[in-house]
């Protein structure tokens, strides 16, 4: 490999939430909050090194440079002719979806996500005054389902004003199919719901899985959706914060267009985070990422293998995309809601607890795969003295 990604910081020392040590202890292993452990490509930090030695932080227009590179993006990856128009940008996607809840559904308005659902995207439907609608997926051994009946009946008894799409899905890494996403697409427009794609966990893709942005699937998807995704998982940028919006149908932007210029996002842009993006939207940190998702894929072997050979009370929804596992733990602990309580005090390690994903996330944990090979390897060694107990 070009790139090496068995070095990195010690995150205990950096502020990183994930790395965030409990009273007492500096020995916890963070595998929770979706952020990667390693240097970001050096085209990055290239691009940020101009900015800084600059030492000016100035008002600063979005560029050709900016929308050239973001439309190559589109299309050199995803066959999408993205036109500058489309385009808008806010500093976070979480921040980003708070202002489309707002701008295109109503208080009082149900809001539809599958579930298990991402529980900050429920605490920004509910903080707006909406109401959470979940559609739940089907466990089909190591995979999700989609359930179609459910969805439609959800959509045509309750009529949500907003479908907020997550694809690829946080927890579970499940990349929707051109199929699914017609059908879905197909029963908002029928109904007038439009649809917001969350899209952020789109870059890392694994064997034969592919990604296909909203407004890549149909014209009618087109019509009716709002696309948000940001380089930051992939590039590992969380703290340069730089959503991108995509928004192809005029009569929605005319609604989008007043609303979200009131924030002045397009005048106040961080100049390191548009560097950043620039670069990376232009390609020069490609081969960076190929070499991380090798490393992922390998990670992610790794932990499979281990549960086999040492044939762990546990079960994975293995991820078609992204660097997070969705764990079921129920044969080890049938009854217990805070399996990953017990990983941190037996274990050592930090993870999300499942139930903070809904109620079909009970007796799950979702486990963050971007360490190191060293880390990702004292932790199963952790885990396999916990269950050999």
């Amino acid at each position: 490999m070009k790139y090496d990604f068995d070095r990195t910081l010690d995150h205990r020392k950096d502020a990183s939430y994930r790395w965030e040590q409990t009273e007492g202890r500096d020995d916890i292993l963070g595998m929770g909050t979706a952020d990667l452990d390693f240097a970001c490509a050096p085209c990055v930090k290239e691009a940020c090194a101009r900015v800084l030695e600059e030492n000016t932080y100035n008002y600063r227009k979005k560029t050709g440079e900016y929308f050239d590179a973001v439309k190559s993006f589109y299309r050199r990856n995803y066959g999408l002719s993205v036109k500058e128009e489309w385009l808008s940008d806010s500093p976070g996607t979480l921040g980003a979806i708070r202002m489309a809840v707002d701008i295109f559904s109503e208080k009082g308005d149900y809001v539809l996500m599958q579930a298990p659902h991402f529980d900050p995207l429920k605490v920004v439907i509910e903080g707006a005054g909406r109401r959470l609608l979940t559609n739940p997926m089907i466990r089909k051994g190591d995979r999700y389902e989609l359930d179609l009946g459910d969805f439609e009946e959800k959509i045509r008894s309750c009529r949500p004003a907003i479908f907020l799409l997550v694809n690829p899905h946080n927890p579970s890494g499940k990349v929707f199919s051109q199929e699914e996403l017609e059908k879905m697409v197909e029963i908002c427009e029928r109904y007038e719901v439009k649809i917001l794609s969350d899209e952020v966990h789109c870059l890392v893709m694994y064997e034969n899985a592919r990604h296909i942005p909203i407004l890549a699937v149909s014209e009618k998807a087109k019509k009716i959706s709002i696309q948000v995704m940001s380089m930051s998982k992939g590039f590992n940028t969380m703290s340069l914060p730089h959503a991108i919006l995509a928004i192809a149908d005029p009569e929605l932007r005319k609604i989008w267009n007043p609303e979200f210029e009131s924030y002045w996002y397009h005048y106040a842009v961080n100049s390191f985070a548009l560097a950043a993006v620039t670069t990376i939207a232009k390609g020069e940190a490609d081969e960076w990422q190929k070499e991380l998702t090798a490393y992922l894929k390998r990670n992610l072997d790794t932990v499979r293998a281990f549960a086999e050979e040492k044939r762990l009370p546990l079960t994975f929804v293995l991820p078609q995309a992204g660097f997070l596992l969705w764990i079921d733990c129920k044969e080890a602990w049938p009854d217990e809601r805070e399996p990953a309580r017990r990983f941190l005090e037996e274990a050592g390690i930090s993870m999300l607890e499942g139930a903070e994903f809904g109620e079909e996330g009970n007796g799950f944990v979702r486990m963050n795969f971007a360490v190191t090979h060293s880390v990702l390897t004292e932790a199963l060694d952790r885990i396999g003295r916990m269950f050999s107990r």
